[in-house]
């Protein structure tokens, strides 16, 4: 894997204990999960929710730093940051920026799958 790949095998396998088949289920999770996440985050932000849509990108950033994603984790704490501050466009900017990281990040599963 590059220096590019979102998602850090090493840190993965350091949270679950070493475990290659948590290791898998986490990922599984996370396939499951990041959509739902997504489309919470979506509608926060179109009903203006910020108290709700810092709650998602803290719930979200918690997966992207068990997966080792640094950049995912990175945009989700400006959301989290930016939610609890009631900071609306700061929240709708960071959003599309954070979709295409968590697509890049659930295109990279497959890969992490087979490193594990």
């Amino acid at each position: 894997m590059n220096d590019d790949f979102p998602l850090k095998i090493e840190t993965l396998l350091e949270q679950c204990g070493g475990s290659k088949d948590i290791g898998k289920v986490i990922l599984d999770e996370f396939l499951i999960q990041v959509a739902d996440d997504i489309k919470e985050l979506e509608t926060c932000i179109a009903s203006g929710d910020l108290v709700q849509a810092g709650k998602v990108g803290h719930r979200l950033k918690g997966t992207a730093g068990v997966l080792g994603a640094a950049k995912l984790h990175a945009l989700c704490q400006t959301v989290e940051t930016a939610g609890k501050e009631g900071n609306a466009e700061v929240v709708a900017q960071t959003f599309p920026e954070l979709k295409a990281e968590t697509d890049r990040c659930i295109a990279a599963v497959p890969e992490a799958r087979e490193q594990l």
